[in-house]
């Protein structure tokens, strides 16, 4: 009996003195190459849109006349960032998976006063045609993208969904709306 409990003390012992390694983990980005290559073309359109409206560029920056379209279209997102997040919070716009925004719930709309129904009308055509220069754009830039502009459209969907708050719409892989 002694013998067993000293055999059961230098067990306890023995494996209180051993330590448990945890592995390293390593957290990676979500994005595929191709969403991150998206993104990258993005940030170059960004880019120019910034250099053309800065007060230090010295105004010698010339651009071509598609290229301006474009740019134009990232300065148009950014001033209606702020409305566009305003509907979508309040349900009326949500993101659909080709990259594009639409009315969540038309019979929602339907109750609102006329000059609302306009504005998110408005709102919403202006924002769909921006994201459209954009991602024509884009896809005209790279070979790879003329022949799956729909990896492109899935890619910016993506992007455009990370950026909408918290608790907004976007249509699932079901067609179905959801809160994110």
């Amino acid at each position: 009996m002694i013998y067993f409990k000293i055999f059961l003390i230098f067990l306890i012992l023995t494996i209180s003195a051993c330590t448990v390694k945890i592995p390293d983990i390593k957290i990676t980005g979500e994005k595929t190459a191709l969403e991150n290559q998206v993104l990258g073309e993005y940030s170059k359109i960004k880019e120019d849109a910034w250099m053309v409206t800065s007060e230090r560029g010295d105004g010698q920056i010339r651009i071509t006349a598609d290229r301006k379209e474009v740019v134009e279209a990232v300065r148009d997102r950014e001033f209606l960032k702020d409305d566009i997040s305003e509907l979508k919070i309040k349900g009326y716009l949500g993101e659909l998976n080709n990259g594009q925004i639409d009315v969540v719930d038309a019979g929602e709309v339907a109750k609102l006063n006329k000059k609302e129904k306009d504005l998110i009308k408005l709102l919403m055509e202006k924002e769909n045609k921006a994201r459209k220069l954009i991602m024509e754009r884009i896809i005209e830039t790279d070979a790879k993208f003329k022949s799956s502009p729909e990896e492109v459209y899935q890619a910016f969907f993506v992007m455009n969904l990370e950026d909408s708050p918290e608790n907004t719409f976007y249509k699932n892989k079901k067609d179905k709306w959801v809160k994110k």
